[in-house]
């Protein structure tokens, strides 16, 4: 039974409204053990609904599109593909304008091969659109000896709206460059067939750039300088930029595209596969060429008048310098005439011999024009020795910077202005026609 309480004069009992208001305070401790109303549960998910139609309701980023801008090849050997990307009418992305920026510096540096004033360099794009980033990786190789090729990249999240960094890249692959270059360089060190040390500059490993796959994971483009390695006996290997490609932790290097000395002749593999490159219209390089096919409307004939494989040409009564550089470039090697059977090609073939001087290619730098009758063009020039090895036919490549000068009402070439052992880049054409012709 339970206890009375005691009554006292201050002992009142609860009135009818008191009641009600302790009958509220008790529901409201326990309002989770009852069901809410219906009119409540409907108000909760009108709620939901419009906040989930405000988020679909957002602008997502406009997702830009590829325009060949430039597409060309001719039939010595150049080959250039650089897009620009595209936005829908009135749309507008930073991201978007800054890569369009570095497509066009990109260009700017293929412009002589355009207009044939350089042969035999190649600019290859290879595009790659995932659901969320569009790749544009593009390979680069020059009519040059001592490297695989570059790599130039740019990534764009069409999720985000931005262009992908380096360093996102890297944190998607989970690591970090300092990690990256390490793996490299053991990689580099531990090979069975030709195990090298780093060349000793202060960046021997460059990250050249990345793509990212559909899967999310990146792939990422290095470059690494390798020293120069004494076979004794057996012969002496150069030094060389060798190219590496690093996918889900492996390296595997990609020289198909350069000539690698004492080299087998490679077969040619595209550098993204044929599944994961977009296809275009007209087909870029990496399309007809590996379908053994040409490129839509055929080359352009870019052919030069033959040079024959001597020095005895002349040097004067020439016609216009654009039409003549090599019989005048040649006759600026005329001090090896005694020794050497000089002739000028862009590219190593199977008739070279020993006792040859290959002088080729000519890389055109620019021109100023030091008074009212006299031009000076600059040519970085690449030339080879062929000589008798231990190992058969050896070959050794040197570079340096060569001025000529012509005059600029006749293009007669008058003479050798300066010639100079440096490398240019980076540098104006007046800061490298002045070193090259300092005494």
């Amino acid at each position: 039974m339970t206890p009375r309480l005691p009554r006292s004069p201050l002992t009142t009992r609860l009135s009818g409204s008191a009641r009600e208001t302790e009958h509220r305070i008790r529901n409201i401790f326990q309002w989770k053990k009852k069901r809410p109303p219906v009119l409540v549960l409907v108000l909760a998910a009108v709620i939901i609904a419009l906040c989930g139609s405000l988020v679909s309701c957002q602008k997502r980023p406009a997702v830009p599109s590829i325009t060949m801008e430039t597409q060309y090849y001719d039939n010595i050997g150049t080959y250039i593909e650089i897009p620009a990307l595209s936005l829908p009418t009135g749309e507008q992305n930073e991201a978007v304008d800054a890569i369009n920026a570095a497509l066009d510096e990109l260009r700017e540096e293929y412009r002589f091969s355009l207009s044939g004033t350089e042969y035999g360099n190649q600019c290859l794009f290879y595009p790659s659109r995932t659901d969320r980033y569009l790749n544009l990786v593009f390979f680069q190789k020059a009519a040059d000896y001592g490297n695989d090729g570059y790599i130039d990249s740019w990534v764009y999240d069409k999720k985000e709206g931005v262009q992908v960094t380096a360093e996102d890249a890297l944190a998607l692959a989970g690591t970090d460059q300092e990690t990256l270059f390490a793996d490299l360089e053991a990689v580099i060190a531990a090979d069975p067939e030709d195990p090298r040390e780093l060349y000793q500059t202060a960046d021997p490993i460059h990250l050249e750039g990345f793509r990212i796959k559909a899967d999310g994971k990146p792939v990422f483009y290095l470059t690494a300088v390798v020293d120069c390695r004494d076979m004794g006996g057996e012969g002496f290997l150069d030094e060389w930029s060798r190219l590496y490609v690093w996918d889900n932790g492996v390296f595997t290097r990609y020289y198909c595209m350069g000539f690698v000395p004492y080299g087998p002749p490679y077969d040619r593999y595209p550098l993204v596969t044929a599944e994961e490159t977009d296809q275009l219209d007209p087909p870029l390089w990496n399309q007809w060429y590996f379908a053994g096919e040409a490129p839509a409307g055929g080359f352009v004939d870019n052919s030069r008048p033959d040079v024959p494989h001597s020095i005895d040409l002349p040097v004067k009564d020439l016609s216009p310098y654009n039409a003549n550089l090599y019989p005048a470039l040649l006759s600026c090697y005329a001090d090896y005439r005694d020794q050497w059977n000089i002739y000028y090609a862009d590219f190593q073939s199977d008739s070279d011999q020993a006792g040859d001087l290959r002088v080729g290619p000519a890389t055109y730098l620019g021109e100023i024009y030091p008074d009212e009758t006299t031009i000076a063009i600059a040519y970085q020039v690449c030339y080879t020795f062929y000589t008798n090895g231990s190992r058969g036919l050896e070959w050794h490549a040197n570079f340096e910077v060569v001025v000529l000068g012509f005059d600029t009402h006749t293009g007669d070439f008058i003479s050798l202005l300066g010639r100079a052992d440096f490398e240019p880049q980076g540098m104006s054409i007046e800061e490298i026609i002045n070193k090259a012709t300092q005494p």
